[in-house]
């Protein structure tokens, strides 16, 4: 029986195949994908930056579309120039709060891209992270603004809540047109998302950080954490495969105290997620040896399928499927904060978003509402929201 042909309808099967197109692999479903197909693969491959490592493995597949590929090519080209650029906005944003007795310390990309990957090109960067402590963040967040960073947007909360409730300050735009967050947490607080956050010594990760060509970054074994709380507890894995080639990369420049990480991982209490993370990481590169303890329960493999497809997710209807996702976690509660515009510290009074900017908490929530009824009578929307609560639930325990 001839195989079934796959067209632009077929997101699930896509999905799996850019998985297989990204670890290096050609799939045999790969033939059997039409021209608009091929667009739609394209399309999640250029939504979640991935087109640059494509280029670099399937540049000379005949398999793949040629205008594809010119595609994949161009948007390597353009990533390059735009790594060059983000590089002299790191450098004189870093040299800039040092020079006034500020400490930062850059995150993710800004260490991986120059240090870990072999073209700073493959690794496309949306902006850059710098991070600093509570007590400092505001006036380095001054600082900048009074040197001709801009706020993109309207801030949603005071900078004193936004120490309180977020983990960085609202963005800045800088003079040459990088994006710039100023962080004062590694990640989320607790109370912020529907699954517990997990605990973190900030201070001893800042005392581990080292200086590396001018630039201070968390030490590898941080940075690894780092990455895998932020994709699976900061972001329910909507920041994309991006994270499993990260941390190949990172594996591959670095060595790791692995029993260190999992002790760490255990006290602090992700080490589910890690262990979710380095399995998705291990299948797509599998020449990597990445132990894990002997006591960890194992890993559902149901788990495993859902969230490979929370890796290529739809950024644009995370929302609506976050509500319901919300309401199968935290019942009716959690679903209200959202609903309202809340956000939350476990222990604290929870702070509404300032919303004047959207019309309105009224205008707000009226847009909210119809977009959520819309993008929930979609099967794929509804398929989304069942994979984040599911996420969500086995993370705190809850499922075995």
């Amino acid at each position: 029986m001839a195989a079934a042909l796959l067209d632009r309808h077929a997101v699930p099967q896509l999905r799996l195949a850019l998985l297989e197109l990204f670890a290096g692999r050609f799939p045999a479903a790969a033939r059997h994908i039409t021209a608009d197909g091929w667009d739609e693969l394209d399309r999640l491959a250029a939504l979640h930056r991935l087109q640059p490592l494509l280029h670099q493995s399937h540049r000379s597949n005949s398999a793949v579309p040629e205008a594809v590929r010119e595609r994949w090519r161009e948007a390597f080209r353009l990533s390059s120039l735009r790594a060059l650029a983000l590089a002299g906005d790191l450098e004189r944003s870093v040299a800039l709060l040092e020079a006034r007795g500020f400490e930062p310390i850059a995150l993710k990309g800004a260490w991986l891209a120059w240090h870990a990957y072999p073209h700073p090109g493959l690794r496309p960067m949306r902006d850059i992270d710098l991070l600093l402590t509570p007590d400092t963040v505001i006036p380095a967040h001054r600082l900048l603004q009074d040197h001709g960073y801009e706020p993109l947007g309207a801030a949603e909360f005071s900078p004193e809540d936004s120490v309180k409730l977020d983990k960085h300050m609202p963005p800045l735009l800088s003079p040459h047109g990088t994006a710039v967050e100023v962080h004062h947490r590694l990640w989320e607080i607790d109370g912020r998302m529907d699954h517990s956050a997990p605990g973190a010594n900030e201070a001893e990760l800042r005392a581990r950080a080292r200086r590396d060509g001018g630039i201070v970054y968390l030490a590898p074994a941080d940075l690894l954490a780092h990455l895998i709380i932020h994709a699976v507890y900061d972001h329910r894995l909507d920041c994309g495969p991006l994270v499993l080639s990260d941390i190949a990369y990172l594996l591959g420049a670095t060595e790791i105290d692995w029993d260190a990480f999992w002790a760490a991982a255990a006290l602090q209490g992700w080490d589910r997620g890690a262990q979710l993370v380095l399995a998705l990481v291990q299948d797509h590169a599998r020449d990597l040896d990445i132990p894990v303890p002997v006591g960890l329960p194992s890993l559902p493999p149901e788990h495993l399928s859902l969230s490979a497809d929370l890796l290529l997710q739809e950024l644009d209807t995370r929302r609506s499927a976050g509500f319901v996702a919300a309401l199968k976690v935290g019942g009716i509660t959690a679903m209200l904060s959202r609903a309202f515009a809340r956000r939350e510290h476990k222990g604290h009074a929870p702070v509404a978003r300032n919303l004047n900017a959207e019309g309105g908490f009224l205008s707000w929530a009226r847009g909210r509402l119809a977009r959520t009824l819309w993008d929930l009578s979609h099967s794929a929307v509804r398929r989304q929201s069942r994979n984040l609560a599911q996420l969500s639930q086995w993370l705190d325990g809850n499922m075995r």
